[in-house]
């Protein structure tokens, strides 16, 4: 009797003792479980913020409406994700670790600066405040907050991750204790065994899922941007070659019609000349004139036309057209030239041939009429994806707060650069020179005209 009492109270003991360690291994295992979805929801908050991040980006560069709704789709998920960060945090027993809670909370505050600033940036794009937006996002503030953000979420995880080893190390010790259990009562602790085995493998299998659909998700997402950002810049590349298109006809037609006009006028008026030069010098005088003005005629009319379309660029390619320009530009107003080059033609769309004859163009006309330089220097550099055009001389430079107001050739020209996917800028200060740059998409698809 006492040996089955024995026996009762130590199979009852064992039964208690082992439905503790049941119990321990239980919520060591939920403890790795949370933390898996701890490290998961800091994952997702960055992956947030970088899509969050992009749409803020691409807005300022496209100016498209389209980046908002995933702009606020991000920055809320954002907020979820951190309520969910923070609740974790207290089912975790993470408060014996006060760093890992140290680093989170400073992450959190990046992360709401990083927010507070995008958000800054869309509310002045929202009010048609470009220049402000830009210069917040140029104060490079924003990138420091994210280079924050990655270094702490490292740090976090790293914290995170060493203490989930110390679970998963408590977890294992507790299972060697489990297995004497086991051999006295093999059913109980084999089906325990193979119910937690089951469920951490199920967990780790929707883990493995939800992991392949957010990337899935996230791949998705930048191919979309991608492939919008491509159509707004064909569109509007499009719509420059069609305006392009019309100023060739027009030069042409100026070209053919009005220039045998005048050029018949002037064979008339010389023929006029040739037989009243003797009978009525008077009239053959004024007929002189008439014959100077009529050269001036054909000189400005050839102005217009190269303005409208540089021929040369058809003809002979952007280099040598761009050349020739300097070529006359220095000459006419004896500058110093420094110029760099491609040493072969770039084979780009003509569009954007035109779009980088007309920034050297507007460029020097407007250091040749207020600079007041001495020395011009203009470099076109490329790569594979982008083409650099910068123009700078050492005049007596500006204040570059009127240009909005004043300037209607260069707000022109940044409206074309940018509506391709470029970015135009000027950089002057008074007697400090200015400096115009242009970056620029490297399109090779040929548009004729």
């Amino acid at each position: 009797m006492a040996l089955l009492t024995v026996s009762l109270v130590l199979a009852a003991a064992m039964l208690v003792f082992n439905d503790r360690l049941i119990v321990n291994t239980s919520e060591k295992t939920d403890a790795l479980s949370t933390l898996d979805r701890l490290i998961m929801e800091t994952w997702q908050t960055r992956a947030h913020l970088a899509i969050a991040e992009s749409a803020q980006r691409g807005y300022l560069l496209t100016r498209s409406d389209a980046y908002f709704q995933p702009y606020d789709e991000a920055t809320g998920q954002i907020t979820v994700h951190i309520h969910n960060i923070n609740k974790l945090l207290g089912r975790t027993n993470l408060t014996k670790h006060p760093e890992i809670q140290t680093i989170m909370t400073e992450m959190v505050n990046s992360i709401a600066k990083k927010s507070a600033e995008m958000s800054v940036t869309i509310d002045l794009a929202k009010k048609r405040q470009f220049d402000k937006a830009l210069a917040v996002v140029k104060l490079d503030s924003g990138m420091k907050e994210s280079r924050n953000i990655q270094m702490l979420s490292r740090q976090f995880e790293k914290q995170v991750m060493n203490y989930r080893a110390e679970l998963a190390d408590t977890r294992n010790n507790t299972h060697r204790m489990m297995r004497w259990f086991v051999m006295a009562c093999p059913l109980i602790f084999v089906s325990l065994v193979v119910l937690v085995i089951k469920r951490l493998l199920r967990e780790l299998a929707e883990k493995a899922k939800l992991h392949e659909r957010l990337t899935n998700e996230n791949t998705e997402y930048e191919r979309n941007i991608q492939s919008l950002r491509t159509k707004l810049q064909g569109e509007a590349l499009q719509a420059q070659t069609n305006v392009e298109r019309e100023r060739f006809q027009l030069s042409r037609e100026l070209h053919d019609e009005l220039g045998s006009l005048l050029t018949a006028i002037k064979m008339d008026i010389s023929w006029a000349i040739k037989h009243l030069k003797d009978e009525l010098p008077q009239v053959t005088e004024k007929l002189k004139k008439t014959n100077q003005y009529l050269d001036r005629s054909i000189n400005f009319k050839r102005e217009i036309v190269q303005n409208l379309h540089p021929s040369m660029i058809k003809t002979f390619g952007l280099n040598a057209s761009l050349q020739n320009l300097l070529d006359e530009a220095g000459g006419r107003n004896q500058w110093q030239m420094d110029v760099i080059m491609p040493e072969r033609e770039l084979l780009i769309n003509e569009t954007l041939s035109l779009i980088i004859y007309r920034v050297v163009q507007e460029s020097l006309n407007n250091c040749s009429k207020y600079a007041q330089a001495t020395k011009v220097a203009v470099h076109l550099l490329h790569d594979d994806q982008y083409i650099k055009v910068e123009i700078v001389d050492n005049g007596v430079g500006f204040d570059t707060s009127h240009l909005n107001n004043t300037s209607t050739g260069i707000n022109g020209l940044r409206n074309r650069v940018e509506s391709i996917g470029g970015h135009y800028e000027i950089f002057s200060s008074p007697q400090q020179g200015a400096s115009t740059r242009v970056l620029l998409p490297y399109l090779k698809e040929e548009a004729s005209f």
